[in-house]
This record gives structure tokens, sequence and C-alpha cells, in this order.
């Protein structure tokens, strides 16, 4: 139970750590990553052949030997995608400059027909439109919204100025409204509210982005903007040249009641962007209006959403799940066996598995037009496996180190620690005590019994020392105590106090001649300073005087002298100065 405890709360420490980093930003661009894997994962050469897109490529440049294109080319551009009948003309170049010759007969083309929508630009340095669209509202925004990562995954439908606090609908949305009106399909708001805003366009409702949508922390989300859902590449639209559209290769096939869209894909004008769809290739900027145009058209008339989000809420009990799943699936191979290679090996099956799973219904989500947070639950759920292998990996070492009987530090744990502490040439006392007649405590009372007398002196003892002090069970009915930078009076004191505690327990010993009670017999040495002496030399010698304090009749402590020459100690020749002072001074 304390252990499920332990793990449970190293979920929730995770799912803390995890929560600041996210409200920090630091899984954005891992979340956007996914996301464009996502697009790219789903994206099918699927012809949408509502647009039409009209392009300006570094070939009709040279054809034209100049650009801007004249005024005159433009007027015969779009008067011949006129005869064909589209259902509306959106002019992706900025024309708010007459470039001759045919100023006058470009004016008259834009009143000739009502159906060409404009470009301007709002955000930023603004450019106007041409003076005549303006007089006549047919001009939009061409403005994109550009990630940090300089990808654009957000299409901006409409802005509203903040000079004159004019609307300002984007070209996509404009020409797609446009579209959808001569269907008797308008836009209807059905929430609104600050970042809450909605609105139902035919068969779906398209929700305003807010600041941390998805993956998104704190993102911009000026203006109505929406989360776009790519389907394939430009090759989703039909397109031709504007030479081939001047030399006469245009049909009503291509045209009649399509969107058309006319725009510059030449490398050199640079209106180039990226996108989820390429790691490295740019599209042109007509082809993401095109993008926006297709995905509204989608939305409206069959039903296909743009992305779509859940609230910040409903993501942070996605992402607890995930933490609580890992928890769950974790937690019985920390409590398993001590097979340590065993349960490696399940943690690893089972961390791929849930990776595995998050990342399959992520996807799933995703074609469904869902973005829920990836790269936020994988981080927290491999968080919480490294967290539970490292609590595991202390907990076998713990094991490695500690009595499981008594809960102090075994044999092994000493000698390790002694030998380490003798490099040093700090002062060290050391204590070896045994409980008196403890065979026939056995003998008498059972092995059960004696079993809870081990553990209760050893808790004794464990309370009678210093926090710097080290406990261990040497061996059967033996503990040995570590004082480090102790002199023999201070250990005396800790012994002594050692003897008191466990004889306070009153533990009954009918089978003690010693006493009415569970006693020890101890015995201690002192190393001083800047002496050496190995370890089996100096615990040899406090077992020396713990069999003094037995023949002396038990229930007693004995102080013994590491230096004494009779005790057959392999005491080093330069040492035997220091000795004799010590001995003196003894």
């Amino acid at each position: 139970m304390l252990q499920g405890r332990k793990v449970a709360a190293i979920g929730f420490a995770v799912a803390g750590v995890i929560a600041f980093a996210s409200y920090r930003g630091l899984f954005e661009s891992f979340e956007l990553g996914i996301l464009d894997q996502f697009s790219r994962w789903q994206a099918s050469p699927t012809l949408d052949k509502r647009i039409l897109v009209v392009t300006i490529d570094e070939q009709d440049i040279a054809n034209l030997g100049q650009w801007p294109v004249s005024d005159q080319t433009l007027s015969q551009l779009l008067r011949t995608i006129g005869e064909h009948n589209p259902a509306s003309v959106g002019v992706d170049l900025y024309r708010n400059l007459p470039i001759e010759p045919g100023a006058a007969e470009l004016i008259e083309t834009f009143h000739d027909m009502p159906m060409i929508i404009g470009a301007e630009r709002a955000i930023g340095e603004p450019v106007p439109a041409h003076s005549v669209l303006s007089e006549l509202n047919q001009t939009a925004i061409i403005d994109l919204i550009v990630d940090n990562d300089g990808r654009v995954r957000r299409g901006l439908l409409s802005v509203i100025l903040p000079e004159d606090g004019s609307l300002r609908q984007g070209i996509a949305a404009t020409l797609a409204l446009d579209y959808l009106a001569t269907r008797n399909i308008f836009p209807e708001v059905v929430a609104s509210g600050g970042d809450g805003q909605s609105l139902r366009l035919g068969k779906s409702t398209i929700t305003r982005f807010r600041k941390n949508d998805g993956g998104y922390v704190d993102a911009d989300h000026g203006g109505f903007q929406v989360l776009m859902n790519y389907r394939s590449s430009h090759s989703q639209f039909e397109s031709i040249s504007m030479t081939a559209v001047l030399n006469g290769e245009l049909t009503d096939e291509l045209v009649r009641d399509r969107i058309v869209l006319i725009g510059s894909t030449a490398a050199s004008l640079n209106d180039l962007f990226y996108t989820p769809l390429d790691r490295e290739q740019q599209i042109a900027g007509v082809y993401v209006h095109a993008h926006i145009v297709s995905q509204l058209l989608g939305a409206a008339l069959d039903g296909r959403p743009f992305m779509r989000t859940v609230p910040d809420y409903a993501e942070w009990l996605w992402v607890c799940g995930w933490i609580a799943i890992s928890v769950i699936a974790g937690r019985s191979v920390y409590g398993g066996s001590l097979k340590t290679e065993l349960s490696a090996w399940q943690l690893v099956a089972r961390f791929v598995a849930l990776t595995g799973g998050l990342g399959a219904i992520g996807f799933v989500l995703f074609l469904n037009g869902w973005w829920l947070p990836i790269a936020l639950p994988f981080v927290a759920m491999m968080a919480t496996v490294g967290l539970g292998v490292s609590y595991r990996n202390q907990q076998l070492q713990t094991l490695a180190a500690y009595d499981e009987l008594t809960k102090i530090a075994n044999r092994r744990y000493f000698d390790q620690y002694l030998e380490q502490f003798l490099k040093t040439d700090k002062r060290l006392s050391l204590i070896l005590c045994d409980v008196d007649h403890f065979k026939a405590y056995n003998d008498l009372y059972g092995h059960p019994a004696g079993d809870r007398c081990l553990y209760q002196v050893a808790q004794a003892i464990k309370s009678a020392v210093r926090d710097a002090d080290m406990v261990a069970r040497y061996g059967g009915e033996e503990f040995v105590v570590v004082l480090p930078n102790t002199d023999e009076l201070s250990a005396e004191q800790v012994a002594q106090r050692i003897r008191l505690q466990v004889r306070n327990l009153e533990i009954v010993h009918d089978g003690s001649s010693a006493s009415q009670w569970v006693t020890l017999s101890g015995g201690y040495v002192t190393r001083q300073s800047g002496v050496v002496i190995d370890a089996h030399s100096l615990v040899e010698c406090a077992d020396k005087a713990l069999y003094e304090a037995k023949e002396a009749g038990r229930d007693r402590i004995v102080l013994r002298h590491w230096y004494e020459k009779e005790e057959q100690l392999d005491v080093p020749p330069e040492q035997q100065e220091t000795i004799e002072d010590i001995s003196k001074a003894a």
C-alpha cells in the first residue's frame, strides 16, 4: 500500500512539473512538429474541382519581359477568365498604383466584373487595394499568420482594424462566402464572447482560435483565426499559367462556376511559405489561400471541419489520464519481484505499447478533425516511467544495503562504509555489541519472538545514537555502531546510552543470568586521527573488548585500546612513537 502511494506520488509530481513546463511553452515546438507529421501522413492527392489557381511563375515573367505586370496585361487576363463564367476571381497581387499601359482599361474591367476581389494588406505596414476596387467594396486582405518556426498553420478569416474599427475579411473567406451565398449558405454566429466565438457555416461550426489551443502556448490570437487542416499539397488544386491563359488555352471546364485565384509562384518574388505538408519545400501564398478556401467550402458543403481542439481542462484530463495509465502499468513492475532484468523488460515493453497507443489514438483523432496534445502526455509518461525506474533502483539499493529483519544496515554495507572511512585520517570510534544469552531466549520463547526481540533491540540502538552515526547488524544477535569523529569519552557515553536504552525496553528474559530483562554487552575502540589501521584489526579489537564484557558478567561496556601490543595488532613501525604518546596520555 505504501509503495503504491509512493508510485502515485511520482505521477502527481510529474504532473506538476509537466504543468509548469507546459505553462512556460517548453513543449510547443514538439507539439507543432507532431501536428505537422500527422498532416503529412494524412495528405492525399484529392482534387478540389471548385478551385482553379492561375500562376505567374518565372517563365511567365520572362515572357512578359517586365514585373509588375502591366495594367493592360492584367486586364486582358481578367477578361479572359471572365469569359468562362467563374464564380469569383481573387487577385493575390498588390495593385494600388497604375502600371501603364492600360490603367483606364483595368479600371473599366473592374467595373465590368463584380466578381473580382482585389488584395490589400492590413497587418503590419498596410498596403491599400486599388482605389476603384475599394470604392466598389471588392477588396480583401491577403495577410497570413506565420508561426515562430516560419510555418503557416492558421488561417485569418477576418480582423477588426484598430485604427477605425472596420472589419476586413481575408481573401479566402470573402471568396468562399460569396461562393456559398449563391447556394443560400450564410454564416451564423452561434456563440460569442471573447475567445469563444463560433460561426455555423452550412454543415459545420467554425470555432475561433484561442491562444492556448492544441499545442500552442500564449499565441497571437488576434482577429478570427482558424486552425488549418491541410489535406494535401498544392497538387490538390488544378492550375494553369498566366501565359497559357493569355494564349487562349483556358476552357469552360476549368473555370465555369469555380473560384479562381491569381497569384505569383515565382521564387524571385518571395511570396513563398512553409506549411506542415513539407519540411523543406515552400509553397506560394496563393496556394495557402486556396487551402483556406477549400477548407471553408469543405466545412460548409461536405461537413469536413477545420481542426478542432478541446478546452484547457479537457486537455489536462487527457494528459493526467495518460499519466495515470503509465503509473498503473508501471506499478505492477515496481511492485513485482526483485528480478530486475525481467522488470526492466516488462517496463520497456509496456512503455513502448503505451506510447504507440498514444500516437495511434492521437492520429485517429486527428483524422477526425481533433488535435489533442501528444508530446505533453508522452513526456509525462516518459518522466513517470523514468522516475519509477529511479525509485525502483533506489529501492533495490536499499534492499541490498539494509537488513530485512531489523531494518538497519547489513554487514555488507557496514564493511563498505568502514573501509571508506578508514581511508581518511579522521578520528573514529566503533562499538560492537551482543544480546546477552540470546540463544537461551530463542530456545525459551521461540524464533518468532527472537526475531521481534532483535528488531526492538536494533531500533533501540538506532534511537540511542546520533544522526551522524551508522548502525548495522553485524551478524546473528551482534550489532555494530560506527561513530565518526568521536573520541573515547563520547564513544563511552553513546555506548552506555545504547545499553540502557535496550535494558529499558524491559523485554522479559527468564533464561538470562545477567538480568530479568534482555540486555546488551559491548566493547568499543577508538582510532585516533592520523593513525593507519585496517578494518579487520579494528573490529577484532572491539570484539576482544566485547569478549571481556561478557567475561566480566555481561550487561556492561568495555573499552579496549587498539594499540595494545598483547592483542597482536599489526601496527606499522612508524606509528610506535604515536602509540607511546597515546599510552602515556591514557
